[in-house]
């Protein structure tokens, strides 16, 4: 065995050993390293030349990290090693590779998300007459690295980039339109990201899946003047804003500081490379360790959800308790079109009108009346989703007086809508599993008039609210930079036309005491799909795609080949490398092998398959690598 440090060879303690640990990035994130290496440094001036410079005040503040190569016949892992502990007699160290060794370093731990200058389209650019709206819409990633989509400022309740439609349908922007904002793609902000660290990005993965089209609709007021889209991002460290996409897109990223690339894989296509390993030569019978919780930190045996999105509508679109209590008295169709037939039969409601002979009579209800199927809740087979009426609207259509009360009772006639519900609802593998919270969420639609259907809504805010440093580069080069915070909003109702004094703003703001502002306008990041102008249908305005089916107020409905959903059904193929286990039960098994398997992989033993957490190998000083391995593992059921 060989083991080299800054290309140097070094020379371990006689007659001594380490573990060699490799463990599934699927239960702890981590990859493989060693536990404690120690090298001789007293009469061995090999290992001198190589450590003797250090200091003990680094080593104690974990700042002394070398390349390592350890190499042992057909065992070969290059990564880094870690400095623990440094005496004149001896060093003590631990080796890392892969994302072991990315977690460790914490380059990205202190650079965060929202303080980076990831540009934003220059003053031409921002003017509406720069482009049309069509032309802005149609043309998408990667000729435009952004797209202006209409938006409410929910806060305000302004429109911004709004637009008005013609005669014959087509949009245009609003003739009081001054300045246009932006949402950014994806891949459009990975590769600022990798622009302004100086790394080098490699997200091919990403370039040929559904996620090219994913866009950040964090978005704000053109009054505001944030030039800069991180402005709009949430006060995340880069490690942080990296761990919520592995969540969201299920993969991972590699990230090495020492070349300085960052790269993207999925994790069911890492799982497909990985080739079944068959275990014959056990030495040891297995330990089983039995738990009382059915719990592990097996990413297949945790729940996921969506955090809140700020959606009016979101205890409606995120409800997996209604549907876990309810399914089974869902009316079931077969086809969405045979569920949209019969919702068109009962649009509205609150007014029935019978005619018999010559006489006619109107019942009144408030919605519909009372066991009528419309109350339940309905299923569509084709496109596995649940859906229920809601009402939008009700219009007055007679008073009854109750003399006996001397009041008015009033009748409505009500308006529904056919809408979807648990689209984001939670993923659960286990009621009594940990939930991860995922912070990446759907973007807020909703509806805006019956002429312009829905589009995105954020909650802004007021200008103020956050603070941030900003830069803006011009076409020539130059960088400006400055710190914003807006304009404060003090909340001065003082009634001035009574004669009230009239502070100063340092007075006033001196007498409302200290006012909280936050680290950032927004604590989540809000993504959709959008596909190059292929959302701007059924004449409303144009928005991302969050989820496969949209219904429209006609009983028309709008698909789209991705979604945002986590409850996915069980033959998706991005689940593929998640297994089903017993968490109760860890099996140890001690077996002999050549190589290291990949614990990644499938095993097989004694008949049954199992998951792998992790395998530990033995490296003695004089033998290299020892046959014997020890796993830990939990059975797939």
């Amino acid at each position: 065995m060989e083991i080299f440090i800054n290309g140097q060879q070094a020379y371990l303690k006689k007659n001594t050993s380490f573990e060699y640990i490799s463990e599934n990035p699927l239960f702890t994130g981590s990859d493989s390293y060693t536990l404690t290496i120690t090298f001789p440094l007293k009469d061995c001036p090999q290992n001198i030349r190589i450590f003797g410079h250090l200091h003990r005040q680094d080593v104690a503040k974990n700042k002394v990290v070398f390349n390592c190569d350890i190499r042992d016949k057909d065992f070969y892992k290059s990564g880094s090693i870690v400095i623990t502990q440094i005496s004149e007699v001896e060093v003590k160290t631990q080796f890392l590779e892969g994302r072991s060794q990315q977690n460790f370093d914490d380059t990205f731990d202190d650079v965060y998300l929202n303080q980076l200058n990831l540009g934003y389209p220059n003053a031409t650019q921002r003017k509406p007459s720069s482009m049309t709206a069509e032309s802005a819409w149609d043309t998408g990633y990667p000729t435009r690295n952004w797209v202006p989509l209409p938006w409410v400022n929910n806060t305000s309740g302004n429109m911004q980039n709004a637009v008005e439609k013609d005669a014959y349908g087509d949009y245009h922007w609003s003739s009081e339109l001054k300045t246009l904002t932006f949402q950014p793609y994806l891949l459009h902000i990975l590769n600022k990201i990798c622009q302004v660290m100086k790394y080098k990005g490699n997200f091919e993965e990403i370039e040929n899946s559904k996620w090219k089209y994913l866009i950040i609709c964090n978005t704000l007021p053109a009054a505001w003047g944030a030039w800069n889209f991180a402005v709009a991002l949430p006060h995340w460290s880069l490690t942080e804003f990296f761990e919520e996409l592995e969540k969201l897109m299920r993969g991972e990223f590699c990230i090495n500081h020492k070349a300085k690339t960052i790269s993207f894989q999925f994790s069911h296509k890492l799982a497909s490379k990985t080739r079944k390993v068959h275990i014959e030569r056990v030495v040891n019978k297995y330990q089983v360790e039995v738990s009382r919780e059915n719990k592990s930190d097996y990413i297949g045996s945790t729940n996921q959800v969506y955090a809140d999105n700020d959606d009016r509508m979101w205890a409606y679109k995120s409800c997996q308790w209604y549907i876990d209590e309810h399914k089974d008295e869902a009316h079931e169709y077969n086809t969405l079109s045979s569920l949209l037939n019969f919702a068109k039969t009962q649009k509205t409601c609150g007014v029935e009108t019978h005619t018999s002979g010559r006489r006619t009579t109107t019942a009144y209800s408030r919605g519909y009346p009372r066991g009528a199927e419309a109350h339940g809740l309905f299923y569509a087979k084709d496109v596995d989703t649940y859906f229920i009426f809601w009402c939008y609207k009700a219009e007055l259509v007679d008073t009854t007086h109750l003399y006996s009360q001397d009041m008015d009772y009033n009748w409505y006639r009500y308006t529904n809508r056919l809408i979807p519900v648990n689209q984001f609802g939670r993923k659960v593998i286990d009621k009594d599993a940990e939930d991860v919270e995922m912070n990446i969420v759907p973007v807020w639609l909703d509806y805006t008039d019956e002429g312009m259907g829905s589009c995105i809504f954020l909650e802004c805010g007021e200008m103020g609210s956050a603070v941030s440093y900003t830069k803006e580069t011009d076409a020539n080069g130059n960088t400006t930079s400055n710190s914003t915070s807006g304009r404060e909003t003090y909340g001065d109702e003082t009634d001035y036309n009574s004669g009230a004094l009239a502070q100063t703003t340092t007075g006033k703001a001196i007498a409302l005491g200290e006012q909280e502002k936050s680290d950032a306008y927004f604590d989540k990041i809000y993504v959709g799909f959008w596909m190059n102008g292929n959302t701007n249908v059924h004449g409303g305005l144009p928005h991302p795609m969050v989820d496969k089916v949209e219904i429209n107020d006609d009983f028309t409905y709008n698909s789209c080949s991705y979604s945002l959903r986590i409850n996915q059904a069980k033959n998706d193929v991005t689940l593929s490398y998640i297994y089903k286990i017993d968490n109760k039960k860890k099996y140890t098994f001690s077996f002999l092998s050549d190589s290291i398997p990949d614990p990644r992989a499938v095993f097989f033993i004694e008949g049954s398959k199992y998951v792998c957490e992790k395998i530990t190998a033995t490296f003695h000083e004089d033998t290299g690598k020892s046959q014997l391995l020890k796993g830990v593992f939990y059975k797939i059921i």
